[in-house]
């Protein structure tokens, strides 16, 4: 999308309009310019005229509030300040200077009845968050505000508003008074109570509300980056094959294993199937194929496939989200994309932001297109908004976007979601309890928003019905014999006991690498002390209490030492973090009972490429906690889900990997029968009554242990003391800076670098070490330093040195 801006110094204006939006600017030019922006977004994505003409309205009325003379004035004291004429003093202004109910009142009256109460809605709080709207129709105390600006343009300003509207005001200035605004609340509470709000019209109002929020941030920025075109589909099968090719001189005898040939067999059948497909008629497509098959390949080219037909179909550009459970996988597909971009565009320089852009709480916010390098607030703009023909994001930025509705700071870039190819990477790690209402609003957003989704998955559960892109699955997923699931939960196992199979069995196999799971990060803990004190072997621990830095560089570690000195073996101990698209390879795996689903992600980091004689051993074990009487799994899994695995497993010592598939449709069918759908109802309520703030509150899609959990920063090495030290400075010198974005926007992305090294403990832990805690100063953020005198506090190693009891998980 390339938008021309006119950017117009105020100064240079002589068409007789002298109110003004921003110091720069007319009031009369940005409405104008807003309104220009929304409706081309809008008009490339729809055809409804109507609805253009609602889009239309919302936006040239959003400001309709600044044309008081008390705005104006507010405006002038901030301009002036900034320049420094009145120093440092300061002007308290009155809530007759702002113009968001006023505008909002206007836009009430101003639209036609079905989309009054958005409008009102939307332009109330396009500065804020959108609360709950039975919280928003109270107006009664802000009526002396309200009448007190009406009189206020009436006097100054009227004239020049009526020039900019083409409208008569004084119907509209007759109607707001204190009779009628009661009667507003009135109807709203009317509607609320037929308790007849929809799925679609929660979709419909994020939209407005998105469209609105995009064109006033979009406005501001200096220059508007050109999307580029889509990359072709090609670009994924010329790199792939390229891989095969390497794979085969790095390692001969991978061509015999029967993973690598029905590698092409699947890739080969799926550009078959992507032939058949009516785009116009379908939405929802999976990718449901073994472990180690190139699902990342597979998923990015049938994603460019139809990105390259929908835009035969409708002329225009589509955008591909390619979205993951976990940050520390994004880096590696977003890596994966950059290979494949610079390998077909033969070049060593980086792709720009508007090619492929990564979005997630740790990657830096920077913003460059072929044009320009953007910077502090066009640059976190574009960022945020997704301005960018791929971006690779978490489920929770993608879920948050669709979910959080009437969020300020994430429902701008909704409209980045239509007309979209959304891949949703490792489905099975959500929540099954959000099942429900995720299928009501995905249906939705494929039927009135033409949203492409592709699920992709080794162990795919019954979210949506799909159309499935590799239908011989089956056939390939019973082929292979890479890996046993040994099953040891017949009986129960201490931990003393589990030790000791442990350390028989490293000992005995110095060739082999060994991985080993457990459910939370005390017994992970317990178990890699005692494999590092009892055994020679190289021994590394991963957690989340081990900070992503550090956690990165293991696993690259680990991945690296495969291929550079595959005679060094590992043995890893790891809390159930490894399993989800984390590409390592190991032989021999032990993890502690847990859901089917949890099991066969584990198994899947073992013989990935089927290599050698024999298959790989998966032990899983049944570990209970003496201490506690309780088993380690029901710390964190639900009982029906680990009765459900139990009930299936029970009856089967050995498991072949080709039972595998079979095993993992009768385990989705059980959970699907036996699925709560207490959340979905609950969320589905919130919609009834329009309740945004119920809403967002009520989906996480990460458990909310927050309320128990502290963040602190390791300071692992000496960038972090750097970064720390330079947040400091910056607080230090603020009152110095005159640009408060330039400031912002380094602090904020100097924490973005921090985030690398942090944590998040449980309030037992964070009471063990909190006088050992240092501050940043100027901020709430607490650091902890590897050592305090001669006493260690915090190994990279194996994480927060203390004496803990509590259960950790993760």
């Amino acid at each position: 999308m390339c938008i021309k801006l006119m950017k117009t110094s105020f100064s240079s204006l002589n068409n007789g309009f002298i109110l003004r939006s921003h110091f720069h600017q007319s009031l009369k030019d940005h409405l104008e310019e807003v309104t220009s922006i929304a409706t081309h977004i809008y008009d490339s994505q729809n055809n409804d005229s109507e609805k253009r003409d609602i889009v239309k309205k919302i936006c040239m009325a959003h400001d309709f509030g600044k044309a008081t003379s008390f705005f104006q004035e507010y405006l002038d004291f901030q301009e002036a300040k900034e320049k420094g004429d009145f120093g440092r003093k300061n002007k308290i202004f009155g809530p007759n200077k702002n113009h968001a109910l006023l505008s909002a009142l206007f836009a009430y009256w101003w639209l036609p009845e079905e989309y009054n109460l958005f409008g009102y809605l939307i332009i109330k709080r396009h500065h804020g968050s959108v609360k709950d709207a039975r919280d928003e129709f109270d107006l009664t105390d802000d009526y002396s505000v309200i009448e007190e600006q009406i009189q206020d343009i009436q006097k100054f300003n009227q004239k020049e508003l009526e020039n900019i509207y083409g409208l008569n005001l004084n119907d509209f200035f007759e109607f707001v008074n204190e009779s009628n605004l009661k009667l507003i609340k009135k109807r709203f509470r009317k509607v609320w109570q037929l308790n007849n709000f929809s799925v679609e019209d929660t979709l419909d109002f994020n939209y407005f509300y998105s469209l609105l929020l995009t064109a006033d941030k979009m406005q501001l920025v200096s220059e508007l980056p050109t999307m580029p075109n889509q990359k072709p589909c090609l670009f994924v099968e010329k790199y792939k094959d390229h891989i095969r090719s390497d794979l085969l001189v790095e390692n001969p005898a991978i061509a015999d294993s029967q993973i690598f040939k029905i590698r092409d067999e699947i890739f080969r059948e799926m550009k078959e199937e992507l032939d058949r497909i009516d785009l116009s008629s379908e939405s929802f497509f999976s990718i449901n194929v073994p472990t180690g098959s190139g699902k990342t390949f597979l998923a990015y080219y049938s994603a460019l496939y139809f990105a390259d037909k929908l835009k035969n179909l409708y002329g225009e550009q589509s955008r591909v989200i390619y979205s993951l459970p976990y940050m520390s996988i994004i880096d590696q597909n977003y890596d994966e994309l950059i290979k494949i971009i610079k390998f077909n565009q033969k070049t060593d320089e980086e792709p720009k932001d508007t090619e492929i852009l990564k979005h997630h709480s740790l990657s830096e916010i920077k913003y460059e297109s072929d044009e320009t390098e953007y910077k502090n607030y066009d640059a976190r703009f574009c960022y945020d908004n997704w301005q960018s023909r791929i971006i690779t994001t978490t489920f929770v930025q993608l879920f948050n976007t669709i979910f959080k509705v009437g969020d300020n700071s994430i429902a701008h870039r909704f409209n980045r979601i239509v007309n979209s190819i959304i891949i949703l990477d490792e489905i099975q790690a959500v929540d099954e309890k959000y099942y429900s209402i995720i299928r009501t609003f995905f249906e939705l957003l494929a039927k009135k928003y033409n949203v492409k989704f592709i699920f992709v998955t080794a162990t795919m559960p019954l979210l949506i019905g799909t159309h499935e892109l590799v239908p011989r699955k089956k056939i390939y997923f019973e082929s292979l014999d890479r890996i046993r699931i040994c099953n040891h939960i017949k009986e129960d196992i201490s931990v003393s006991d589990f030790k000791d199979i442990l350390i028989k069995d490293i000992e005995c196999r110095n060739d082999k690498s060994f991985l080993i799971v457990l459910n939370t990060i005390k017994l992970s803990k317990e178990i890699f002390e005692f494999l590092q004190k009892n055994t020679s072997r190289s021994c590394l621990y991963l957690s989340t209490e081990i900070y992503p830095k550090a956690r990165l560089e293991k696993i690259h570690l680990i991945k690296d030492c495969r291929k550079k000195d595959p005679s060094k073996k590992f043995v890893v101990v790891s809390t159930q973090l490894i399993e989800a698209g984390v590409d390592i390879d190991l032989d021999v795996v032990y993890r502690d009972f847990s859901p089917l689903s949890s099991i066969n992600q584990t198994a899947g980091r073992a013989n990935r490429n089927g290599v050698g004689e024999n298959s790989s051993e998966v032990h899983v074990y049944r570990l209970k906690d003496d201490e506690k009487g309780r088993y380690f799994h029901n710390y964190i899994y639900p009982a029906f889900i680990t009765d459900i695995t139990r009930e299936i497993l029970e009856d089967k010592e050995i498991v072949q990997e080709k039972d595998i598939f079979s095993l993992n449709e009768v385990y989705a069918k059980k959970i699907n029968q036996k699925i709560c759908q207490d959340k979905s109802i609950e969320i589905l309520e919130h919609v009834k009554n329009l309740d945004f703030k119920k809403l967002r509150d009520s989906f996480e899609l990460i458990k909310n242990e927050y309320a128990f959990k502290r963040d602190i920063v390791i300071e692992a090495d000496s960038e972090c003391s750097l970064i720390i030290k330079e947040i400091s400075e910056l607080k230090r010198d603020k009152l110095l800076t005159k640009d408060k974005w330039e400031y912002n926007f380094k602090v904020k992305n100097l924490f973005r670098r921090l985030n690398q090294y942090k944590i998040s403990i449980y309030e037992s832990t964070y009471s063990l070490i909190s006088d050992d805690l240092l501050k940043i100063s100027g901020f709430d953020t607490e650091y902890l330093p590897l050592k305090s005198g001669t006493r260690e506090l915090y190994s990279p190693s194996i994480g927060i040195v203390s004496e803990a009891k509590s259960i950790e998980i993760l």
